[in-house]
């Protein structure tokens, strides 16, 4: 059986001589290793969706993880061609951070922060690993072993364990002389075998039968690190040029693995027993960096830990006088996750404001972005089916989208064509950064759209769609935009303030009216919804009221009315 391997090496050759001086922050090594993990992610990203089962099962761990390591290759590609190594590693952490997706991204952009770290601080190799897996620990609320985490620990106790016989067998001062090469490669097996051993660590993995997709990722990143350090060690190979084999996980996936049990294990959506959460909340917040950084991050998880599961809070102060972090939880209390983010943010801003139902990806062959200011939509809009990107409403600063936020949400849809809602001009112009097959941007000028785009959807974007009929047959191609335009040129919108949107209504709908949609700002009268609904049913008897509130502050109602073709 053959291992799985990121690079041209062959099991059981050993470590290549070592060129004298080579240190794992040097900047020829970074950037091989940035551009060999970012090629080895992509190349098995749908091989690890396949196996993610914890802590949700949402088949898209691989994909996170290429998306979050991919934002690194990119920061360290444009990085000035004199940055030190370490300089590199810290661009990599950063660019990841910003760039994380899911769970398993914000633990792997923990990880490359603590390595920058302990670079900074001129560690050596066995402390990078040894830091690294630290700090992506302790971002974790509460750490499951079997995981990226374990296999993060595994690396670092080879790491120092091999540095020490090193230093045992050839006195002080040799592990400089040998480079990181053994010590990278002692890291990497270990990560390996701590992969091959996750399925007897938690039982969500024993009864699918499968291997943890985040250790998975781990592998191949560290691998991928062992080419880099062997290239250095011989002078320089590039990994870019076709020297790398391509990477083949079936083997490891496959590796005495048990026949999958058919029974369900009592496990909830996020790998503990009765968990809640089936919407995914991820934000940046950038505040003023202060020597209660750390205390930001505690208190993040702690808050976030009350209202949902997979908590994971990771950055910090980055020595630049603004400490940013990155936040992670799965909830079913939206409003109180978003209200404890807001509350993070009264002295700094919040950016990426990221909410997504975690059983719609990979639904379809369309996804949806939408962007919105109404916090109180941000759940329905999501359950409907959309990635929702939250541009304001939460009474803290928001920063504006940009074509990278719009991206990274357009891959997040897990669909190779996305439709754009209520995007602005800004956030849209990206498209070639976005990853998937087709954009098309749709003018939303108001919530109401948004809604009603998404509800002439419904049959397009149920959640929980099969993958195709039951004769194996490929699903027709079906025209998203056109049904979308369909639903909006059948839709009148009027706004109105207060109990004035009583009236509005009576003057909108008429006997042909079938639907109407009102959204109700906060500070509305109590009791509108029954005037509403006691004045569509004067105007039109057979039509149905669906009242919806925005969570945003003020009296503003928005009135939307649909008749028949």
């Amino acid at each position: 059986m053959t291992d799985v391997d990121s690079g041209s090496r062959t099991t059981g050759s050993g470590p290549e001589p070592s060129r004298a001086g080579v240190r794992l922050e040097d900047p020829g090594l970074v950037r091989a290793w940035t551009r060999g993990a970012t090629a080895a992610l992509r190349r098995e990203r749908a091989a690890i969706d396949r196996v993610n089962v914890f802590p949700v099962a949402d088949a898209d761990t691989g994909t996170n993880l290429y998306l979050t390591f991919r934002e690194g290759d990119r920061a360290v590609a444009g990085a000035p061609s004199g940055a030190t190594g370490t300089q590199l590693l810290a661009t990599l952490a950063r660019a990841a951070l910003l760039g994380a997706r899911g769970n398993s991204g914000v633990i792997l952009s923990e990880w490359l922060r603590g390595l920058a770290v302990a670079a900074r601080r001129g560690a050596g190799t066995a402390e990078l690993f040894t830091r690294a897996a630290t700090s992506a620990r302790s971002a974790v609320a509460r750490p499951a072993e079997g995981t990226i985490l374990t296999a993060a620990d595994a690396a670092a106790a080879a790491a120092r364990a091999a540095e020490s016989s090193l230093e045992r067998d050839a006195g002080p001062g040799s592990v400089g002389t040998a480079g990181p090469l053994p010590v990278v490669t002692a890291a990497a097996a270990a990560a390996r075998t701590a992969a091959r051993a996750s399925r007897d660590e938690l039982d969500a993995l024993r009864v699918a039968g499968v291997l943890d997709a985040g250790a998975l990722g781990l592998v191949l990143v560290l691998d991928a690190l062992v080419v880099a350090a062997a290239g250095e060690a011989s002078g320089g190979v590039s990994v870019a040029d076709g020297s790398m084999d391509a990477v083949n996980l079936d083997q490891l996936l496959d590796a005495g693995a048990p026949p999958p049990v058919t029974e369900t294990p009592d496990v909830g959506p996020h790998g503990v027993e009765g968990g809640t959460g089936g919407l995914e909340l991820m934000f940046v917040l950038a505040a003023p960096a202060s020597a209660a950084a750390e205390a930001v991050a505690a208190g993040l998880r702690a808050a976030l830990g009350e209202v949902g599961d997979s908590v994971v809070v990771v950055g910090g102060d980055a020595g630049t006088g603004t400490a940013v972090w990155q936040a992670h939880v799965h909830t079913d209390h939206l409003d109180r996750a978003l209200t404890i983010a807001a509350k993070a943010a009264r002295e700094g801003s919040l950016a990426q404001v990221h909410v997504r139902h975690l059983e719609a990806v990979h639904q379809h062959e369309w996804g949806v972005v939408a962007a919105t200011s109404a916090p109180g939509l941000a759940a329905e809009l999501a359950h409907a089916g959309a990635v929702v990107l939250l541009t304001g409403g939460l009474g803290s600063t928001v920063e504006a989208l940009t074509a990278e936020d719009v991206g990274r949400a357009a891959a997040s849809t897990g669909a190779r064509r996305v439709l754009l809602l209520g995007v602005p001009d800004a956030g849209a112009g990206g498209e070639a950064q976005l990853d998937v097959d087709e954009v098309v941007a749709v003018q939303a000028p108001t919530d109401l759209h948004a809604v009603v785009a998404l509800a002439a959807l419904g049959t397009l974007l149920p959640v929980g769609l099969p993958d195709g009929p039951p004769d194996g047959s490929a699903s027709p191609s079906v025209d998203a935009r056109a049904i979308v335009d369909q639903a909006l040129a059948a839709l009148t919108v009027v706004e109105a303030k207060g109990a004035a949107a009583v009236e509005a209504l009576r003057d909108a709908a008429g006997p042909a009216t079938t639907l109407a949609t009102a959204l109700l700002d906060g500070d509305v009268p109590d009791g509108l919804s029954g005037r509403l609904a006691a004045a569509l049913a004067e105007r039109a008897p057979e039509a149905e009221l669906v009242v919806l509130s925005t969570g945003r502050p003020g009296d503003r109602v928005h009135l939307g009315t649909e008749e028949d073709a």
